[in-house]
């Protein structure tokens, strides 16, 4: 079009070849409006579609440093990125398959939970198992949000303070440390405090 303009000479008006061209370029400028105005549409469609397996995906992040973390209780149990993402995509290819988006997306994160649970079984000793269980079940929690740090560090630690109990242990079937273990714990919240209670009133 530039070039036949530059080109034309005389009237434009009387140069059939050149408004041909205008018509030609203008019918082409529509389309292409409306190809990227679809383009733009198939890509928040897409945008969508992608947000709605994040979930999927977050579980599997999860899962895989859980798995990751292994090699801090012995060195020999490493995993690749690689060797992961196999079992990942095994996973999601044998999930039940469902019409139900909702459905659909349980089904892949029980597929890669227990995928992911028994391959690392069959390469960590006995022992480490149900530990590696508890850690999945702790990490996974987290993500959703749904575990009590304060509740969990006591669980682990138990009370980790220097200061010394206020009263005395009321029973002797209970070591010190059980008492201050459990003071604390029912210094944590109300619903824990009967069972403290529940201790200085047993025979």
């Amino acid at each position: 079009l530039l070039h036949e303009l530059t080109a034309a000479k005389g009237n434009i008006l009387d140069n059939e070849e050149l408004i041909a061209t205008l018509d030609d370029t203008k019918t082409k400028a529509v389309e292409i409006s409306g190809k990227l105005e679809q383009a733009e549409f198939t890509k928040e469609e897409i945008d969508k579609s992608r947000l709605a397996y994040k979930p999927v995906a977050k579980r599997g992040s999860i899962l895989y440093f859980a798995m990751a973390d292994l090699s801090t209780i012995m060195s020999i149990y490493e995993i690749s990125l690689d060797s992961f993402l196999n079992v990942f995509n095994s996973a999601l290819d044998i999930a039940k398959r469902d019409v139900v988006l909702d459905n659909r997306l349980t089904n892949m994160v029980d597929s890669i939970m227990r995928e992911c649970y028994v391959y690392t079984c069959t390469g960590i000793f006995e022992r480490h198992k149900l530990l590696f269980s508890f850690q999945m079940c702790c990490m996974i929690m987290n993500g959703e949000g749904s575990i009590v740090r304060k509740e969990l560090d006591f669980f682990l630690k138990g009370d980790t303070s220097l200061d010394s109990v206020a009263e005395e242990c009321p029973v002797d079937w209970m070591s010190s440390t059980g008492w201050k273990d459990l003071l604390f714990l029912a210094s944590m919240s109300d619903d824990l405090s009967a069972t403290c209670m529940d201790v200085k009133t047993a025979p």
